[in-house]
């Protein structure tokens, strides 16, 4: 039966194809229309979903996905627990805790966001624990390994270095930043001339280093050209290969008392003799976990070092709209009450968004399925008409073939194809011109664009459907007719 079956198959689309080139002028009407129909899907999701994708870097770029995780903590003792804070009495950056072993903090046991009336409740006695851990790889472990909800994660340490006094470059000190290989994608670092580093670059620690324009000139004066100079820091010749672009070109801060060179991490580890981190920076999937997550690397970190429940941390993750809000002096008892209700202000704020969003994408969903149908429609509606002609103008045929012993679903089957056939071309052709119309709008208008495979197949399959339902009634008609007078038709 299968050899039978696939023959019949083969017949079928033989015939189609004969019937549609015998009758061409039809038929390319009605790919015209159905063509129009899918070209005019693929064009409107593909703008739809560069619309998206583009409104998602734009939020992602101001940064409320973003997670800053730095060691030690440089909060007041009366602000920390479950909350987060940057003013109000805390040390300078990149000192450790005050030494205080038992300080008073207005916490809750629980790990909930305070509110103002926090500050009301009896106060619990908390645990300092100094020095702080510095982070290290485990703690990287942590966040590349065991979270869900991360798209990236980069680790950066930061020092000044002496110039080797033979070097070509008149500055003799310098500030090395170092950085991984997902730190310009999540700073939108962007590059006036040259190159990033590669992956492979990074992990072996070549000597390469970006500087912005600024800079060179500070380290070359009167050179025009700073790609490929270098300079020597450790018995090392260090290469530029790239210029960056400063986020404030009006005044950039790279140049500020010494020079900011930045190269791989892992080179500016061994120049600054570390094997820690200054900071391990995050960027998560969705503004909607943001806060989450953020809460998730606290309660990992607090059990990878082993601190007990009346014990503060010793780690400080921010995400960045927390990081964003300095005290600016004000009164401490203000500045609690304002930080510790930031944490749920942003989650509630930004998990709004994100559902606003989804439910925008629903809708926008919803109105190209309405597009889709009528144009389908349109184009299903020249598939039956065609069927229609074909039906009439080929009784004689239908009577002749049901009279040498065709059954009704042979007839019923062949006309089926006829139109699958037909609408499949149209959908395959629309796909052409919607890839057409999408290169036009990207290229000619510079709008932003993006394609969907899932979306190309559903269009063609789409089309398909749509020549199944409208060609049976053609086809149950063909079916159906009396050999007899088929016969007697002229």
């Amino acid at each position: 039966m299968g050899p039978l079956r696939d023959a019949r198959v083969g017949n079928n689309l033989t015939t189609a194809f004969k019937v549609l080139m015998a009758n061409r002028l039809q038929a390319l009407l009605t790919l015209c229309g159905m063509s129009v129909g899918v070209a005019m899907v693929v064009i409107v999701s593909g703008l739809g979903m560069g619309a998206q994708q583009t409104i998602e870097q734009q939020i992602e770029s101001a940064g409320p996905t973003e997670i800053l995780i730095r060691s030690g903590n440089f909060k007041p003792a009366a602000i920390a627990g479950a909350t987060q804070d940057s003013g109000g009495g805390e040390v300078s950056q990149g000192g450790m805790s005050d030494g205080v072993n038992d300080a008073v903090a207005s916490v809750a046991q629980s790990g909930a966001v305070h509110s103002h009336l926090d500050m009301r409740k009896p106060s619990v006695k908390m645990k300092n624990k100094t020095p702080a851990t510095p982070l290290g790889e485990a703690e990287m472990r942590v966040v590349t390994n065991e979270l869900k909800n991360i798209k990236s994660v980069a680790g950066g340490v930061a020092g000044n270095v002496s110039v080797d006094a033979d070097s070509t470059s008149p500055v003799r000190v310098v500030h090395l930043q170092g950085f991984q290989f997902a730190w310009p994608e999540m700073r939108s670092w962007h590059l006036e001339s040259g190159r990033w580093p590669t992956e492979e670059e990074h992990a072996k620690g070549k000597p390469l280093a970006i500087v912005t324009a600024a800079v060179a000139a500070r380290l070359w004066p009167g050179n025009r050209d700073p790609l490929g100079q270098a300079v020597k820091i450790g018995g090392q010749e260090i290469q530029v290969i790239g210029i960056l672009i400063p986020k404030n070109p009006g005044g950039d801060t790279t140049t500020a008392v010494v020079p900011t060179i930045s190269v791989p991490l892992a080179l500016a580890q061994t120049l600054l003799k570390r094997s820690t981190y200054d900071s391990i920076t995050v960027r998560t999937t969705s503004v909607a976990v943001t806060s989450t997550v953020a809460n998730e690397i606290k309660d990992r970190y607090r059990a990878l070092h082993q601190l007990p429940e009346d014990m503060l941390e010793d780690f400080r993750v921010e995400t960045q709209s927390v990081s964003a809000m300095p005290s600016m002096g004000l009164d401490p008892r203000l500045a609690r009450a304002v930080h510790s209700n930031v944490a749920g202000f942003e989650q509630a704020s930004w998990e709004e968004m994100a559902r606003s969003l989804r439910q925008a994408g629903r809708t926008f969903t919803l109105l190209l399925a309405a597009a889709a149908a009528v144009s389908l429609v349109v184009g299903g509606i020249g598939v039956m008409n065609i069927m229609l002609v074909s039906v009439a103008a080929r009784t004689r045929e239908i009577g002749l073939r049901m009279a040498m012993g065709a059954q009704t679903r042979d007839v019923l089957t062949q006309f089926l194809v006829e139109a699958v056939v037909l609408a499949a071309l149209g959908g395959i052709i629309g796909l052409v011109l919607g890839a057409i119309g999408l290169a036009v709008a990207k290229h000619g208008f510079h709008w932003a664009t993006a394609i969907s495979p899932a979306m190309l197949g559903l269009a063609v399959a789409m089309a398909a459907l749509t020549g199944i339902l409208f060609g049976f009634g053609p086809a149950r008609r063909a079916a159906v007719l009396d050999p007899v007078i088929a016969l007697r038709s002229e």
